[in-house]
């Protein structure tokens, strides 16, 4: 509840006569908080994260960067369930996140959609499993293919990419050492965001950590434990990188 308060009063500071201002303050305001508790894997504040959010589109169902911030929220709702390895929750969360993606329209929300809901349907690949792949995959190349020409420099955009390269088989088209190289981009693009231009803010600590994980895959482990420090600086309670990746990579390498 604390949190839900915290995001109205600031919608309403902003005046009663500043409707697009409202918006985009909401949409900020949800999108930090939908991000510090998807990384802590907090269900319950990413709960109350998205209720101005879900109160606002329905009253405004186009809004572009509320959508987008939304379809966030339920992609952000996965990694509580993927500690509990739910996968049929966690499927049709990225499902929900898929359907309000599909309806961002307008710059620069539509491409970053594009770019999310390419990323998103390599996810739902390795869920569903099967034929999954011969529908999802050329679709998934298609979206990220279509972000990258709207929005070359989009650092999400540049995480994504290198995430599908180093989660992707090397006899289906997967390259960690090109992922590597797009994900350190990425890193260096979120250093030099301009935190004042539209469009949504979020990925460094992920892009940081994805990093780690391409540099520990190509054998520097030493690299992967600096990114994964860096992840920490972001978000000290970082879930997935205070309580998984690096006390297993203290298990393997605990002179390192």
């Amino acid at each position: 509840m604390k949190i839900h308060l915290l995001l109205l009063a600031a919608v309403l500071t902003t005046g009663a006569t500043a409707e697009p201002s409202s918006s985009a303050s909401l949409a900020a305001a949800s999108e930090r908080a939908i991000e510090r508790a998807y990384l802590r894997a907090d269900a319950t504040a990413l709960a109350e994260a998205v209720k101005p959010l879900d109160a606002t589109l329905a009253r405004e169902p186009d809004d572009a960067a509320l959508l987008y911030i939304r379809a966030f929220g339920y992609y952000a709702a996965t990694a509580p369930l993927r500690a509990a390895n739910d996968k049929k929750a966690i499927q049709a969360q990225l499902e929900q996140a898929v359907a309000l993606l599909k309806r961002v329209k307008g710059a620069p929300w539509e491409a970053e959609a594009a770019a999310l809901r390419g990323s998103i349907l390599g996810q739902l690949i390795g869920l569903k499993g099967g034929l999954a792949g011969m529908t999802l995959g050329p679709e998934s190349n298609r979206l990220l293919a279509r972000a990258a020409k709207a929005a070359p420099a989009s650092p999400r955009l540049l995480m994504f990419r290198g995430i599908s390269l180093l989660s992707t088989p090397t006899v289906w088209g997967g390259d960690p050492v090109e992922g590597a190289k797009l994900l350190q981009q990425a890193v260096d693009r979120f250093a030099s965001d301009d935190a004042a231009a539209p469009g949504p803010r979020w990925g460094r600590a992920d892009a940081l950590t994805w990093l780690g994980l391409a540099k520990q895959k190509t054998g520097d482990t030493a690299g992967a434990r600096t990114a994964w420090q860096q992840a920490l600086v972001i978000e000290p309670d970082y879930a997935w990188v205070k309580f998984a990746l690096l006390p297993s990579l203290d298990q393997r390498s605990p002179k390192q």
